[in-house]
Formats: structure tokens, sequence, C-alpha cells
């Protein structure tokens, strides 16, 4: 009778045994095909761009200092008249350039407080002007960019004829950005399913879908392949780097 108890409990043993193996290689192959199928690949994609400038800023500074503000006035508008005719004789059209009003800045002699000898009241006497600082900019905006270094070397010369004029080296700018950024974000999402689909090989397996695209950092770079202007500021080269950068997750087929 303990034999036979024995057995049947070695045969239940070995039943129960079993089912758990086969349950657990069930379970284990249900979670790995849903795995598989919530599995995903999340990679950046990175485009960049050397892009030549459209237009060209430089600004000419006359400033002056004066205790009569009308002379003030008189001084800053004689020193126009000399920058005008400047511009003219380089031929740069009036629609090329704009004159901004005239900045009047006071300045005071603030005298000293002083204190009264029957209380701690501060009494302040009257502030007085001192005279004045006068500025004014014309700007001068071309599109002709391989011509905007030449216009600023000849600029230059206002400076032997007044002190008091300062030029500004040209400043480079993109004015169609957005549709620059258009176009890197198309090739940045193809770098990305590029690098995804090389990514994947390494397991044979490929990408199944795409399922989300965020674009990430965009960038106005310095340009270090004109030799030349390596070492200039950003907004004097006359081209720009442009680098936009996007992360993309794609569905995986196994």
């Amino acid at each position: 009778m303990n034999k036979l108890k024995k057995v049947q409990f070695i045969i239940i043993s070995t039943i129960l045994s079993f089912g758990l193996i086969v349950s657990a290689a069930l379970i284990s192959n249900a979670i790995d095909k849903t795995n598989k199928l919530d599995n995903r690949i999340t990679v950046k994609g990175v485009a960049e761009k050397r892009i030549k400038s459209d237009k060209a800023l430089i600004k000419i500074i006359i400033s002056n200092k004066n205790e009569n503000l009308d002379n003030l006035k008189k001084e800053i508008d004689a020193r126009e008249k000399i920058v005008i005719d400047k511009l003219k004789s380089l031929k740069i059209s009036e629609n090329s350039y704009d004159i901004e009003n005239l900045k009047i800045q006071p300045n005071y002699d603030k005298a000293k407080e002083k204190a009264s000898q029957n209380n701690e009241e501060t009494v302040a006497l009257e502030s007085k002007i001192l005279n004045y600082d006068g500025q004014e900019i014309i700007s001068i905006v071309t599109g002709d960019i391989d011509k905007a270094k030449k216009f600023y070397e000849n600029l230059l010369e206002l400076k032997l004829q007044s002190d008091n004029i300062e030029i500004t080296k040209p400043e480079y700018i993109v004015t169609n950005i957005d549709k620059y950024k258009k176009d890197l974000l198309v090739d940045a999402t193809k770098n990305a399913e590029f690098r995804a689909i090389e990514m994947l090989k390494v397991n044979s397996n490929e990408i199944n879908g795409l399922k989300s695209m965020t674009q990430g950092q965009f960038e106005i770079l310095k340009d270090n392949e004109d030799i030349l202007n390596k070492d200039e500021e950003m907004q004097n080269q006359i081209y720009k780097r442009m680098r936009l950068v996007v992360t993309a997750t794609y569905f995986i087929r196994y």
C-alpha cells in the first residue's frame, strides 16, 4: 500500500513539474512576443548645410558731444552730409540705407547732497545739464554680398574726415532661414532612418514603421571651411553652417 502511494506521489509530482515547465515556456514565449511587438529603436538624425548669406549690413555711427543742443544738431547734420555724399560716390542708392532718428542724451551735473544743520533731513540741490551726447546711425543693407567688403573698405575713408564717425564691419545675414530648416529637416529624417537600418542590420532585423519623431536643436554655427575668414566672428562671416537634429523612434520587425 505504501509503495502504491509512493508511485502515485511520483506520478503526480512529475505531471505537476511538466505542467510548470510547459506553463513557463508558454509564458516566456508570450512575453517574448509581447516584447518584440513593443520593441522599438530610438536614434538621432543629423543634417548640416553650408549656406551663403543673402544680405549684408553695415552701420555708420555718427556721434558728438556739445554743451549747446542746437550746435550739437548742426554738427551731426554736417557729418551726415559727409556720409551721404560718400554713399552717392559709391553709387549706393537711397533705398539701400536708412537714417535713424537722432538720439540725444543729456548729461547732468548732480550737486552733492547736504545735510541740514538743524535736522537729519537731506536736501538735494537742483540738477544742472552739463552737456549733451548725440548719436545718429545710418544702416546700409545690400544684397550684393560680394561687394559689401569693398563698400566697407571705402567707407573707412570717412574716419579720415571726422573722428566722430565709426564704421562697423559688415554683418552677413541669412534671411530665408525657414526654407533651409525645411530642407535640413528632410535630410535629418533620412539620416535617422539610415542609422536605424544600419543598427538593426547587426541582428538581421528591420524597421517596421515610424512611431514618432521630434525636432531637436537647430543651430547656426561658424564656418570653418573659409580659411581666410575662419577667425572672424560668426556674424561677420559670409558663409554660415546650419545644423539640425531630430530624434526618431521606429518599430522593429524581427
